[in-house]
């Protein structure tokens, strides 16, 4: 995997992407007992919501610290965490009833691959359901601004995956079958009276990391102001509810039965 997160960091990013395992662990129709591969599982979230619908969870992440923090915040028999690469899920194939990924996989250095590596190690006939972010959505251009001001190139958009149809064929590479691609929104609810720039600082830690950067260089002062220009302007801000809004694909299918 390309990235390996701070869960101190972390944490308040997951609390905001939580909504989007929710949308994606209950399009998979989850039974009682079922075996949930959860691939790039960070600190747990989809373990979370598919244990609350009476699966058993498999989360797999390459990021020692990261799976740690997962330990902790789910200390049952109903999921275990195991360090291990996206792109070499250590299972056989046609180990679980279910597979997920919640912005995840589409951090890997080959995507693609860890999408079929998913697939493989789920029954066939079995649903897994994966998000990719949208490359125009507000998180991606905070990214380039502040990349900007450290006078470095922009970060790589962490997914190939830009568009419905795209990933659509992505997923039916991998394997999937009766495949939908949903448009979703994350919301990131902000307080008018302080700095948008602090507060999305705050909430995202590849932003909160580029901020000490520039702290440490005395240039947050001048980039906070860019990044809060641009970000009451973007057509992604709904001034009506003071909510950055942030669109996602949501991706659900099912293992072809044949190959």
């Amino acid at each position: 995997m390309i990235q390996h997160w701070v869960p101190a960091r972390y944490a308040r990013t997951a609390e905001y992407l939580f909504p989007a395992s929710q949308q994606a662990v209950a399009g998979l129709g989850l039974r009682h007992g079922d075996v949930l591969l959860d691939s790039a599982t960070g600190t747990g979230n989809a373990a979370v919501v598919a244990l609350h619908h009476g699966a058993r969870v498999i989360g797999v992440d390459s990021s020692p610290a990261q799976i740690a923090a997962a330990r902790e915040r789910l200390p049952t028999m109903d999921a275990e965490f195991v360090v291990a690469d996206a792109e070499d899920l250590p299972f056989p194939t046609a180990y679980a009833h279910a597979g997920v990924s919640v912005f995840g996989i589409i951090f890997a250095h080959d995507p693609a691959h860890a999408l079929s590596e998913l697939v493989r190690c789920v029954r066939p006939g079995g649903p897994v359901a994966f998000t990719t972010l949208s490359a125009d959505g507000w998180p991606n251009e905070a990214r380039r601004i502040l990349a900007n001001e450290l006078n470095a190139p922009p970060p790589p958009f962490p997914s190939v995956w830009r568009d419905p149809e795209a990933v659509g064929e992505a997923a039916a590479n991998a394997g999937l079958e009766t495949i939908e691609v949903r448009s979703h929104s994350l919301r990131l609810r902000l307080d008018d009276e302080r700095s948008l720039a602090d507060q999305v600082a705050e909430r995202m830690g590849g932003l909160a990391a580029m901020r000490t950067q520039l702290e440490t260089l005395d240039r947050w002062h001048q980039a906070s102001a860019r990044l809060s220009e641009y970000l009451y302007a973007c057509p992604h801000f709904d001034t009506n509810t003071s909510e950055l809004v942030d669109p996602y694909l949501l991706v659900t299918g099912r293992k072809r039965r044949t190959e």
